[in-house]
């Protein structure tokens, strides 16, 4: 299961305090994920999807919250992040940052077929169109000076050729 960081019912029902979705009902962990943990949170007025961030720092998380939530006021299908009683969308939980967003209708598709692979690309291209008009810029977090620090850590486990494509990268 993909769930890092374990929540309680109790700071889950703290959590909520600071937001007008509801009572809890239900929070079960979402075993997919790499990076983040993730939780269904099912509360009376609705279903939910809290997240906590594992690896980005309070400080990297605002940008990709913020622009969640453009995207959702401008039609985008994405989940519309949650704003908090105080105007915030972002929590700590656990010494983490933390939101919750709406949770979006469907499921996980194994085989995508072509109309999962259009509806993607026409979703994209909404993200793109939409995103030209979003205010805040932020550097790319894997750009080249995250390569630089990474990549020579990764070369005992590149074959030749791998380390030969990354050189000349």
């Amino acid at each position: 299961m993909a769930v890092f960081t374990p929540v309680s019912h109790e700071q889950t029902q703290s959590l909520l305090a600071n937001y007008s979705i509801g009572e809890l009902r239900s929070l079960t962990g979402i075993s997919a994920g790499i990076e983040n943990t993730n939780y269904f949170l099912d509360t009376d007025q609705g279903h939910f999807v809290l997240t906590i961030f594992e690896v980005l720092k309070l400080d990297q998380v605002p940008f990709y919250v913020e622009l969640m939530h453009w995207l959702a006021q401008n039609k985008v299908p994405v989940p519309l992040p949650q704003t908090r009683h105080d105007g915030q969308r972002i929590s700590l939980l656990q010494g983490k940052p933390a939101i919750i967003v709406t949770k979006l209708p469907g499921q996980w598709v194994r085989e995508p077929s072509l109309q999962h692979c259009q509806l993607a690309a026409r979703t994209m291209g909404h993200i793109h169109l939409a995103g030209a008009h979003f205010a805040q810029r932020q550097p790319n977090l894997r750009g080249l000076s995250w390569w630089q620090t990474t990549a020579p850590g990764l070369m005992q486990f590149l074959s030749p050729a791998q380390k030969d494509i990354l050189n000349r990268a």
